[in-house]
């Protein structure tokens, strides 16, 4: 399984952890995002050791907003723990100027309080866990048109989707026994396995020991007519994917085609036929055909 991290942070500072996260997925890290992954009720410790248990990596991004935060200072709690127990490494972020916390003093960490130091800090990051830096898939303005994303989602009633269906793209060419144990579902005998609860339907096509394409019913969306146009910027913003990463390629009312360059990966937005939800799939297959 590829290496992972948990981005602590606290809701004021989502912009630059978006783009964080964007950047960092970029390199082939897999980010666990608290707003993409928790919900209205969740139990917080709960949730939070959920996260934690599947990856490699705690970063904590350290600013006015966060250094008192309940929600973070659980967070670092429940990481130092697991630390201790040599689970994980923390990996401290500093976005502003402010005293750190007593045991994270003297731990190495990437300073992005200054901004045009950002691709610099970013390479330091990104080598700290062991991945090779990679300038060509950095992105400088991403933040705030994931942002855009998000709300357009949020306009038409549609939940950022939490784990394991917010950015599903993440499971391409991974191996099926290593995403069994991520979702939580085992493969069925034609290999493909199928998750789903009241808000989403993903289905994760197997071919091989591997995964070659995934689909995403957005089941709040159902039913939709093919007749019917639809706002694909919104389902791509509810699995936590900015519009701007793409390249629209074919629109149809019925379907919105997009390649991501960077990803070499085809990503569809569509109405399958009349009455379905509105889905989003993903498969690196037909990129560029």
């Amino acid at each position: 399984m590829g290496t992972s991290v948990f981005l602590s942070h606290n809701h004021k500072d989502k912009d630059f952890v978006r783009r964080l996260a964007i950047d960092i997925e970029s390199h082939g890290i897999r980010v666990w995002l608290d707003e993409a992954e928790m919900k209205i009720g969740d139990s917080l410790v709960q949730k939070i050791r959920e996260g934690i248990d599947n990856v490699d990596y705690f970063a904590v991004i350290l600013s006015c907003n966060s250094v008192k935060a309940p929600w973070v200072v659980s967070e670092l709690d429940v990481a130092m723990n697991y630390q201790i127990a040599g689970k994980i490494k923390i990996l401290p972020i500093i976005l502003e100027d402010v005293d750190l916390p007593s045991f994270l003093v003297g731990k190495l960490y990437s300073n992005f309080s200054n901004i045009d130091s950002y691709d610099d800090e970013l390479k330091r990051l990104v080598t700290s866990m062991g991945v090779v830096f990679n300038n060509n898939v950095v992105a400088p303005l991403t933040a705030s048109n994931l942002g855009q994303s998000l709300d357009s989602a949020n306009m038409i009633g549609l939940p950022i989707m939490s784990a394991p269906f917010h950015r599903p793209y993440q499971y391409l060419g991974m191996v099926l026994s290593d995403v069994e144990k991520i979702v939580g579902v085992q493969a069925n005998e034609a290999r493909n396995i199928i998750v789903e609860n009241e808000l989403c339907k993903m289905v994760l096509w197997g071919e091989g020991n591997f995964v070659s394409f995934v689909e995403v019913d957005l089941l709040q969306t159902e039913p939709h007519s093919q007749s019917e146009d639809f706002n694909s910027e919104a389902l791509l913003g509810a699995l936590s994917i900015g519009i701007h990463e793409l390249e629209l390629v074919r629109k149809r009312t019925d379907f919105h085609t997009y390649y991501d360059h960077k990803k070499r990966m085809k990503v569809t937005a569509s109405c399958l036929y009349d009455g379905a939800p509105l889905s989003v799939s993903f498969g690196t297959k037909y990129y560029n055909m």
